[in-house]
């Protein structure tokens, strides 16, 4: 492709018709999610819920996204698409009046969203070389798989907004979500004492939550993209001392045709 070089503030600038190939990733679907979660269950820990015995009327302090985890299936009769699950982990904060003392608990709630999105299709092998690996290593591919193309999908969440608290009684054991069967000990780990999941209290503490989140599938893409120069550093935060012998090399102007050649044959003839 012939590069045409344009007048303008800058030598190295070339116009439009330069372009240049990268390596990225592509949002192939994004969706915006703005959900209320009504009678949410918080789990909280042993000494928590004792706290929470003699207090009937806590409050929510803080409410923070710890983790999420995320699942990506494939939808049979719809090529192309893919049934995003997101498992939302919430540390929740909870403070609670008990004898004229504010005591805080700690306690865990859990919830699931799922959206669906379009990911393309293909699917294909990606081997990278690495020039630090030992040409005779053989990796273990009983354990290794290769990468590939397939899409992945980025959730960013918001602070979640505590709406309400409320505590329920518990008399018959009302069964707490399949959600939170089977605690990842990571999850678990992050509460003094762990946490009470025998559901055999007689109270129970529900939250509502409101949530702003935004959903994208993206996938590894080699695109063609205009060029006008490198992207470098063009200021010298460094401080600089008028006193210095080295304060005229400072103001010196950085050498950048050294670093990066001009690609325009009419920027070199000049």
């Amino acid at each position: 492709m012939i590069q045409k070089c344009c007048a303008t503030d800058d030598k190295n600038c070339c116009c439009n018709e330069d372009f240049c190939c990268i390596d990225t990733n592509r949002i192939y679907d994004t969706s915006r999610t703005q959900d209320c979660i009504e009678g949410l269950r918080v789990i909280l820990t042993p000494s928590g819920m004792q706290v929470l015995e003699n207090c009937r009327s806590p409050r929510a302090k803080e409410v923070r996204v710890i983790w999420t985890q995320i699942n990506t299936e494939e939808m049979p009769f719809n090529s192309g698409y893919y049934q995003v699950t997101i498992r939302y982990y919430f540390y929740v904060v909870l403070t609670c009046c008990v004898n004229g003392t504010s005591q805080d608990i700690e306690g865990l709630a859990i919830s699931e969203k799922t959206v669906v999105l379009y990911g393309g299709e293909g699917n294909v092998s990606v081997f990278i070389s690495d020039t630090n690996q030992n040409p005779c290593y053989t990796p273990n591919l009983c354990n290794t798989l290769p990468a590939s193309n397939r899409p992945k999908v980025v959730v960013e969440v918001a602070t979640p907004i505590p709406l309400a608290v409320s505590v329920v009684e518990n008399c018959n054991g009302i069964p707490l979500p399949p959600e939170y069967d089977n605690i990842p000990e990571q999850i678990s780990c992050l509460f003094d004492g762990g946490l009470d999941t025998s559901n055999c209290a007689k109270i129970a503490v529900c939250l509502t939550l409101g949530i702003f989140a935004l959903v994208r599938i993206e996938r590894p893409s080699q695109l063609i993209i205009p060029a006008c120069d490198y992207c470098i550093p063009d200021t010298d935060k460094s401080p600089v001392s008028v006193t210095d012998p080295c304060s005229m090399f400072c103001n010196t102007p950085f050498p950048i045709e050294e670093f990066y050649p001009s690609v325009c044959a009419q920027n070199r003839n000049q």
